[in-house]
């Protein structure tokens, strides 16, 4: 598959809104079956479970902002492929309660059918966040290497004409951006079918083959405070990459690992998954959805940012 057009656009579109305070676009595009949900224990947050329809979208809207203000918000990255949509959001966050701020990210995971939002799905460092509301820490972020698919208004970064130029530079113009689309479109898919091998041998307790891709100055970083997780925040070059994963299999035995989707664009991969970790500690399991996000170049992976529900992961862990 390759970018929609129309999806791209209402997203967009729907994203610019939101950041003017304005979340009518955004809940005109769900279905009346589409459910949305935010990765994070309801005892923390009480609108996290799934809600349906545009009307449980906007209740659980509502939810969010008698809590939270957004003083700044912005998109970082969005992948669209095919009926499916991965962008990091995010900014300066206000606890209305405490009036602290902080820098917050979130990945949302969303699916489209018949141009309209069947599901969304948000997730974001919610152990970080809990902890910051209780005056205890800060959530942890991504690391991004530099935006790639949208501009700074949210916009999709596309080639087009100025008023000053002719018909025919329009032309070769629109020539050549048919030409690297294609070429990207091809680069997207050889990625997405390599990663999607490495990750069968994965879900078979060999990790070598994806381990093997991680280039010598890679990034590597689980959105996650190291006060929660061994293997959590950024580490940086093959070493310390391979390094960080050990520690993974060193407090975790892997039960489950069962791909969803895969979403593809230029050089990015979002990979959405169910997983399961058994604590070794505790012998408790850990039964979560996450989404890794792949930068690649070459065939090889430059940048890692994984995410998942912390807050859960924990509490399941510790058997609280």
């Amino acid at each position: 598959m390759a970018a929609n057009p129309g999806v791209l656009e209402s997203m967009r579109l729907a994203y610019a809104a939101y950041d003017r305070g304005d979340a009518a676009p955004l809940l005109d595009l769900f279905a009346d079956d589409g459910v949305i949900r935010f990765t994070a224990p309801e005892s923390f947050l009480h609108f996290a479970g799934p809600s349906s329809g545009p009307e449980g979208a906007r209740k659980a809207l509502t939810a969010i902002s008698e809590i939270f203000a957004w003083e700044s918000y912005k998109v970082y990255e969005m992948l669209v492929d095919g009926d499916s949509v991965f962008a990091i959001t995010g900014g300066l966050l206000r606890h209305k309660e405490t009036d602290q701020r902080t820098e917050v990210q979130l990945g949302d995971l969303i699916r489209f059918q018949r141009g309209r939002i069947v599901e969304f799905v948000e997730f974001f460092d919610s152990a970080g966040l809990r902890a910051w509301m209780k005056r205890a820490g800060t959530p942890s972020n991504t690391e991004l290497s530099r935006g790639h698919g949208t501009s700074a208004d949210g916009g999709a970064r596309r080639p087009g004409a100025s008023c000053s130029e002719s018909a025919a530079d329009a032309l070769r113009k629109s020539v050549s951006a048919n030409n690297e689309a294609a070429a990207n479109n091809i680069a997207a898919a050889a990625n997405k079918d390599l990663l999607s091998r490495c990750y069968d041998a994965y879900a078979a307790c060999d990790p070598q083959p994806l381990v093997s891709l991680f280039d010598d100055k890679a990034s590597y970083n689980a959105v996650a405070r190291c006060e929660d997780f061994s293997f959590a925040g950024p580490c940086h070059g093959r070493r310390a990459v391979l390094e960080n994963i050990a520690r993974i299999h060193a407090d975790y035995d892997l039960e489950k690992y069962a791909i969803n989707r895969m979403i593809a664009q230029d050089d990015l991969v979002a990979v959405h998954a169910d997983v399961g970790f058994r604590y070794k500690s505790t012998g408790n399991l850990v039964a979560i959805d996450k989404v890794d996000l792949f930068r690649m170049r070459d065939g090889k992976i430059v940048e890692f940012n994984e995410f998942f529900d912390t807050a859960s992961a924990v509490d399941m862990r510790e058997g609280a």
